[in-house]
């Protein structure tokens, strides 16, 4: 039985080398690695690897996958605040864009106000030049009449100046929807106005608006900046319980309404 045995395993050799030795080399691999892989021995150990050697490199692989892990784990922890801002960067940007326009819009108002006390001060000392008249031959003997008008056409150019500049950022701020608060002759409101003053008279009802210190102006329907203003009242006296005029401005500041953020 060995003997069949034996003789079955050289029949399938000897059919196997014939089939192998029949078969074509598979396309498109390069003659040279052919022509290696047939003077190469089947039974050469050039390349191969023992236990140790795919051990250690398997250690190596799991401590890189290890190292790549714990990267990728900072990595997350130091994005996930970022993530977590995601739902609100709409709203973000909104406020930061209200807050740059706030500001803006607060540099606009204090240059309105400083130009509208330029012209102002223009117009006034317009008309104390026209006041000014020539006082006979000697005035204009030493000059005074051509200094006079000189300083007149200066005051001129300035009011021009003033005017037209103002104008254009009135024009501005009606783009940007600012509207300015209506205060003077009308009774006092804590939601627009902060009193800073009174004044005792008769000559229009307790409560009236008599002066503007400060115009104040309105954004979108909402009060911008309160006006501060001079608040008439009676000249009886102060009634019983009332309070001075600064307790009066506290208490006016403390029913402010809430500003736009």
């Amino acid at each position: 039985m060995r003997r069949d045995r034996k003789q079955i395993l050289l029949s399938f050799e000897a059919w196997l080398d014939r089939v192998l030795a029949e078969e074509e080399p598979p396309e498109g691999l390069p003659s040279e690695i052919l022509a290696r892989l047939s003077t190469e021995s089947p039974h050469s150990t050039e390349g191969s690897c023992d236990l140790y050697s795919m051990w250690s490199q398997m250690t190596a692989l799991v401590q890189e996958v290890k190292l790549q892990g714990r990267s990728f784990k900072q990595l997350s922890d130091a994005v996930a605040p970022v993530a977590d801002l995601a739902p609100r960067l709409v709203e973000l940007e909104r406020e930061a864009q209200t807050k740059a326009r706030r500001e803006v819009l607060e540099m606009f108002l204090d240059l309105r106000d400083r130009m509208v006390r330029g012209l102002g001060t223009a117009r006034k000392s317009l008309v104390r030049l026209e006041g000014l008249s020539p006082r006979g031959w000697r005035s204009k003997m030493l000059g005074r009449e051509s200094l006079r008008e000189n300083a007149r056409e200066t005051a001129v150019a300035l009011e021009k100046g003033y005017a037209l500049s103002l104008d254009r950022l009135d024009e501005v701020l009606h783009q940007l929807e600012v509207t300015e608060i209506p205060c003077q002759g009308r009774p006092f409101d804590p939601r627009y106005m902060q009193a800073v003053d009174l004044e005792e008279t008769n000559q229009v009802p307790e409560g009236t608006v008599v002066e503007v210190y400060r115009v104040g102006y309105e954004w979108k329907g909402q009060t911008f900046r309160l006006a501060q203003v001079k608040v008439s009242r009676s000249p009886a006296g102060r009634a019983a319980g009332e309070q001075e005029p600064g307790n009066a401005s506290r208490e006016h500041d403390a029913r402010r309404p809430a500003r736009l953020m």
